[in-house]
Formats: structure tokens, C-alpha cells, sequence
């Protein structure tokens, strides 16, 4: 009596179990890659469910070595939504997916890329998404040092300048030993970060203006760099609505 009662008592619970979703589930495997198509190791991957069903809303992983990883515990054909993450940076990758039939695992057709990533300490570029390195770095002196191009910055006032007082600054600027010039077309082109900061470039760069002025381009003009949307143009040398000015120089050695 006491076994036919433990078996239907089993027998109910599965029942209930399976009524409720309990033991529905599916997987799914990917890759994590950064811009350069390098893996990503050490990552958390995290699955949001779109429609929300008690006990499958979020799931977590951790990319590999080989920037791979797997999300089991997943909702059979619900949609998902895939994301990186991190406690030193952030970024807007994320794939939308529907799970696996009960039982089985999606393959993600192509691996999911890093394009961009800023730190959540200071919103600068990160150039290594395993230590959350960043791109540029700030002296005590007020030095903008960029690991990629191997120049070193400094910015001028937050205020409008025509071109004759941007040069004056800088030739005038004596900040960690001095030594700086106007930047060139190319020079203010390696600053412009889509969705960095405010400005489009790294937040280290303290400044409220969008356009800064370069290399002189003839007697009557000089070049700038319109940090909103990317271009750069040449001003009459007059001009004074906006620009802002920036020291340029190669790295100290």
C-alpha cells in the first residue's frame, strides 16, 4: 500500500513538474571574439529572457579560454536576449535568439564581436577586454597619453578661440616640459571614438566644444575636426564660434 502510494506520489510530482515547466529545457553555444578578432576568455555571458517565465529569466556563463561558452537551462523555442558583461566595462553587444526545442542545443551561426567597449571607471576605450585596459591614460600633469597612436595630448581652455590664439596657446604651453604643436588632419581623425563621451572622443578630453583646430591650411585658413559627426573642414582663420584647441606632440621617451 505504502509503495503504490510513493509511486503515485512520484507519478503526481512529475506531472506537476512538467506542468509547470520543470524539466523543459535547451542550451546554447557560442564564441566570444573582441574588434579584432582575438577570444575573449572570462567574460559573463547572460541570457534575459524576452517573455518571462518564473525560474528561466536570466541564466549565466563564462567564456573559456578560447573565447567559447554554454548556456544550459534555457526555456525550449523562447526568445532570449545574449549579452556581455563585465564589472570593469560596458558595451552594446547583444544577440537576439530563439532556444532549442526541448532537449536539444542552438549553435550560434557566427560569433558574437566586441566592436567597442568603455570603461565603467571614466568612460574611456578599453583596448583589453580581460584587464579592462584602457586606450589613453591621465598624468598627474595633465598629459593624455594614447597607447594606440603613441601621441601625447593636452588640452587647451573650454572656450571659444580663432586660430590665431590656438597657436598662440600652444607654442605658450609648458605643460610637463612643453613641446607642443597644432595636430594634423590624420592626428585629430585617430581621436574620433563614435559614442565616446559627449564629444565623440574620449572622455579625458575635458571639453565641451565640438570643433578643434589643426594644421594651418593656407594664409587665410586652417583645418578643423567636427567632433558630432565625424568630418573634418577648413575655417576661415577668423572663425571663433566654436573652436577649441588641442596640443599635440610624439610620446616622452
Amino acid at each position: 500500500m505504502n509503495r503504490m502510494f510513493g509511486l503515485s506520489l512520484t507519478l503526481a510530482l512529475a506531472l506537476f513538474l512538467s506542468a509547470c515547466g520543470g524539466g523543459k529545457q535547451s542550451a546554447v553555444e557560442g564564441k566570444l571574439l573582441d574588434g579584432s578578432g582575438a577570444p575573449v576568455a572570462g567574460v559573463k555571458i547572460t541570457a534575459s529572457q524576452v517573455q518571462l517565465i518564473k525560474g528561466y529569466e536570466q541564466l549565466e556563463s563564462v567564456t573559456k579560454s578560447d573565447g567559447t561558452f554554454r548556456l544550459s537551462g534555457l526555456f525550449p523555442s523562447s526568445q532570449y536576449v545574449l549579452k556581455p558583461s563585465s564589472d570593469k566595462w560596458v558595451c552594446e553587444t547583444a544577440i537576439i535568439l530563439d532556444s532549442a526545442p526541448q532537449g536539444e542545443t542552438a549553435i550560434l551561426p557566427s560569433p558574437m564581436v566586441i566592436t567597442q567597449a568603455f570603461s565603467k571607471s571614466g568612460g574611456s576605450l578599453v583596448t583589453d577586454l580581460a584587464t579592462g585596459t584602457t586606450r589613453c591614460t591621465l598624468s598627474s600633469e595633465g598629459v593624455i597619453a594614447d597607447s594606440k597612436t603613441g601621441l601625447e595630448w593636452v588640452v587647451g581652455p573650454d572656450r571659444d578661440m580663432d586660430f590665431a590664439a590656438a597657436e598662440q596657446w600652444v607654442a605658450a604651453c609648458k605643460v610637463a616640459g612643453g613641446g607642443w604643436r597644432l595636430p594634423t588632419r590624420p592626428e585629430l581623425h585617430t581621436l574620433y571614438q563614435r559614442g565616446a563621451g559627449d564629444q565623440n572622443m574620449d572622455p579625458l578630453f575635458k571639453t565641451t566644444g565640438m570643433w578643434v583646430w589643426g594644421e594651418a591650411r593656407d594664409s587665410s585658413s586652417a583645418w578643423s575636426f567636427h567632433f558630432d559627426y565625424g568630418p573634418d573642414n577648413w575655417l576661415f582663420r577668423d572663425s571663433s564660434g566654436s573652436p577649441r584647441v588641442f596640443g599635440v606632440r610624439s610620446r616622452s621617451r
